[in-house]
C-alpha cells in the first residue's frame, strides 16, 4: 500500500501498511537546507510494536535537533517495547526446526513462563524478577530439576533474541550467574540386591537371550552402554569407536580391555564365571568385529525393552520410582560399583575399574566401604 498520512495530533507521521501485515513509520520534515525529507524511523512487526507515539516522539527529537544544532534533551518514546511472548514466537520458530524437545519447551512456556512474563517488556526485567520466579516456583512445591528447566529455558530464549538482534544492547539479566540455578541432586542411588539381579537374569536367560547377554556384560564389568554397544559414537557422531569388540577380549588371561574414551579411562576388567560364559556364547555365534550387536548386526542404541519388563517384575513400581531411584540400564554400572564397595574394595580400586577420570565421581561409594579401620586398630600389637 502507499503512504497515507496520520494527521491530526500527530501531524508528519506517515504510515506504510505491509502485505505481510507490518506497519512501517515514517517521519516527515524539512531539514536545515528546507528541503522536504521523509525518513522511516520505526516498524510495528510481530516481534516489535513500535508505534505511532514513538514515531512522533522522533519526529519531535529531530525538529528540536534541527532548531538547536545540539543533542535533544526532549527524548523519543521507547523504540523496544517488545514483549516476552514476541521473543518466545521468534525462539519457538527455531525450536521446532532445530531441537527434539520443542514440545516440552512449549508445555513448559505455556505451564509456567507465559502467565507470568508474557505480557512483559524483556527490557523491564531484572535479576530479580527471575529470582522471585525461581522462588515461587520452588514455593508450589515443584522439583528443582523442574524449576531449573524453566530457569534455563528463560536463559536460552532471551540468550537466542539477543544473538539474532532481536534484542539489541541489551544483557541477559539471568547470565553470569546473576541468578543462581537450583541444586540438584540427580545421581542415581537405585542399585540391585544380588537376589534381584539373579531374577532378573533368569527371567531374561530364557526371554530374550540377546538383552541377557547384554545385561550380563553390563553388570559384570561396570562399563557404560556407549563402552559395550557403542551407541554414543553412533548417535552423538563423535567420530570414536567405542564398541567393545574380539580384539579387546582376552581369552588366556580372562580379561576384558576397554579403552579410553572422552569420559573414561583404559583398563581391564577380570571375567567372572557368569560373564565368561556369556562371552563365549557371544563368540561363538559372533557376526562380526563386535562382541554385541543387535539382530540385524548393527549397534544397540537403546536397552531392549525387555529389561524394563524384568524388572518391574521383579521390583514392582519400579516403572513409578523417583529418577534417583529407578532402576535402568546405567543401574547396572552402578550396581556392580556398590557390590565392590560392600566387598571392601577401595576406593582407588573402584575408580580404576570404573574407569573414572577424578576419584570425586568415585566417592559417592565411599560410605558403602565396610569400615575395618577400628579392627585393623585393636589387632595392632608388637
Amino acid at each position: 500500500m502507499a503512504l497515507k498520512a496520520v494527521g491530526g495530533r500527530y501531524e508528519g507521521v506517515w504510515v506504510n501498511e505491509l502485505k505481510n501485515g507490518d506497519i512501517s513509520f515514517y517521519i516527515n520534515y524539512r531539514d536545515d537546507h528546507g528541503k522536504p525529507v521523509k525518513v522511516l524511523v520505526g516498524k510495528k512487526t510481530r516481534i516489535s510494536d513500535f508505534t505511532v507515539k514513538d514515531a512522533y516522539a522522533k519526529l519531535i527529537e529531530m525538529k528540536y535537533k534541527l532548531q538547536h544544532d545540539e543533542e535533544p534533551t526532549i527524548k523519543a518514546g521507547r523504540t523496544s517495547k517488545l514483549k516476552f511472548d514476541a521473543i518466545w514466537e521468534e525462539f519457538y520458530s527455531y525450536a521446532k526446526a532445530n531441537k527434539k524437545s520443542y514440545l516440552m519447551d512449549e508445555k513448559n512456556y505455556k505451564k509456567h513462563i507465559k502467565p507470568v512474563f508474557g505480557h512483559k517488556s524483556v527490557k523491564d526485567l531484572t535479576s530479580l524478577d527471575f529470582e522471585k520466579f525461581k522462588q515461587d516456583l520452588t514455593a508450589k512445591g515443584l522439583e528443582p530439576q523442574t524449576v531449573k528447566h524453566q530457569m534455563t529455558l528463560i536463559r536460552t530464549i532471551i540468550n537466542y533474541a539477543i544473538k539474532h538482534n532481536i534484542l539489541k544492547n541489551f544483557a541477559n539479566p539471568m547470565g553470569e550467574g546473576k541468578v543462581k540455578m537450583p541444586d540438584i541432586d540427580n545421581k542415581r542411588q537405585g542399585y540391585l540386591t544380588k537376589d534381584q539381579a539373579k531374577k532378573i537374569l533368569e527371567i531374561l536367560k530364557s526371554a530374550h537371550p540377546l538383552t541377557y547377554h547384554l545385561t550380563v556384560l553390563l553388570l559384570f564389568t561396570g562399563a557404560r552402554f556407549s563402552e559395550i554397544t557403542g551407541a554414543s559414537s553412533q548417535k552423538n557422531k563423535t567420530g570414536i569407536d567405542t564398541r567393545l569388540k574380539w580384539a579387546d577380549v582376552n581369552f588366556a588371561n580372562n580379561t576384558i580391555f576397554f579403552k579410553k574414551t572422552k569420559n573414561g579411562n583404559e583398563r581391564h576388567i577380570a571375567m567372572n564365571e557368569i560373564l565368561r560364559e556369556t562371552i563365549d556364547c557371544l563368540y561363538e555365534n559372533r557376526v562380526n568385529e563386535n562382541v554385541i550387536n543387535n539382530s540385524d548386526g548393527g549397534i544397540i542404541l537403546r536397552m531392549p525393552d525387555y529389561f524394563a519388563t524384568a524388572v518391574e517384575i521383579v521390583i514392582p513400581g519400579n516403572k513409578k520410582r523417583d529418577t534417583k531411584y529407578k532402576i535402568t540400564a546405567h543401574s547396572l554400572r552402578h550396581t556392580h560399583a556398590s557390590w565392590l564397595a560392600e566387598a571392601g574394595l577401595d576406593i582407588l580400586q573402584i575408580k580404576e575399574q570404573l574407569g573414572h577420570k577424578h576419584i570425586e565421581m568415585t566417592m559417592r561409594y565411599a560410605h558403602m566401604i565396610p569400615n575395618v579401620r577400628h579392627k585393623v586398630t585393636e589387632q595392632l600389637s608388637i
